[in-house]
């Protein structure tokens, strides 16, 4: 299971994650992202608009990633913990720093994009597209901060 979290008077005890509250609200999350993916699927057969289409396709595809990753912290609870090793962040390297090259070039092109555009379809696709770029470099600044706080722990 998950590692011991320090309590009062230096006992240990359980992560509040492996509580059947916190699973319960994991579970029921599951079954809305499962509303949501069938209501975007309803809405892409009612509609001709690609824009209307797009979103909707866009929101379904989250809604199946957010139950993917759901699952991964229900089965990290209740079957195999997260075992992150130093070795497992150093691999990622320089690969790692590449891509986040990539995706703040990204962000600068998009961000350009949108700065010189005026029509509302196009800003509201692109504002769609800088943030989900803002997102995965958040994702791999974090990852990145791991794998530099890796060489200090090791």
């Amino acid at each position: 299971m998950a590692e011991k979290a320090p309590g009062r008077a230096g006992k240990m005890k359980k992560p509040a994650e492996l509580s059947k509250q916190f699973l319960d609200i994991i579970k029921e999350w599951q079954r809305l992202e499962d509303d949501t993916i069938r209501y975007s699927e309803e809405l892409m057969k009612k509609t001709n608009n690609k824009l209307v289409k797009m979103t909707m396709e866009m929101i379904k595809h989250d809604s199946q990633k957010h139950k993917a990753m759901q699952q991964m912290l229900i089965d990290s609870i209740t079957k195999e913990p997260f075992i992150l090793t130093p070795e497992d962040l150093n691999s990622l390297g320089n690969g790692l720093n590449k891509h986040m090259t990539a995706e703040a070039k990204s962000l600068e092109l998009a961000d350009e994009a949108f700065q010189n555009s005026e029509l509302f379809v196009t800003k509201y696709v692109l504002s769609y597209l800088i943030a989900d770029e803002q997102k995965h470099h958040s994702l791999l600044s974090k990852l990145d901060e791991l794998k530099r706080a890796t060489v200090f722990v090791t």
